[in-house]
């Protein structure tokens, strides 16, 4: 006898106060729903899964650290993804100790990420670090997407 694994997908209700509705505009967009992350004691790695008009399928919290580091696992990441049907994702990463900038060992992972969106086909739209540096002069996010395009996501 065998036996097979049975997937079994869950409407759990959201602990983040605005739930994900209708299309994903910016990186300012995400900062603004998972800005609550910033207060989270690990790093916590959360994908957001968009059909091809950038509105939300679902999102998921992919993987939770230490205070300097977390899992990144491709396999899970795009799996989760394929499962859904998703066309495009977004991935959002907090920093505990505040500071959004990318670390080398982020700059490594996105690349990797960005690599494996391409052999996969479902295309990684952005990559979004949120932080709380308490500085009007920088954000309080650093957004992929930004650094490359700067300007608001579109359906292309």
């Amino acid at each position: 006898m065998q036996y097979i694994k049975k997937l079994q997908v869950k409407l759990v209700k959201s602990k983040y106060k605005n739930v994900l509705k209708g299309q994903i505009k910016n990186p300012q967009h995400l900062y603004d729903i998972f800005k609550d992350i910033k207060d989270n004691a690990q790093e916590t790695l959360i994908g957001v899964y968009l059909d091809d008009k950038l509105q939300t399928i679902a999102y998921n919290i992919l993987s939770m650290g230490t205070q300097s580091t977390t899992i990144v696992e491709p396999r899970e990441i795009f799996g989760y993804g394929f499962v859904i049907m998703a066309k495009k994702m977004i991935l959002i990463h907090n920093h505990p100790k505040g500071d959004p900038s990318p670390s080398e060992e982020d700059k490594e992972v996105i690349r990797e990420l960005l690599k494996s969106s391409k052999i996969m086909k479902m295309p990684m739209l952005d990559f979004v670090i949120v932080g709380d540096i308490n500085s009007r002069k920088k954000k309080n996010y650093w957004s992929l997407f930004e650094n490359i395009k700067g300007e608001e996501y579109s359906v292309d």
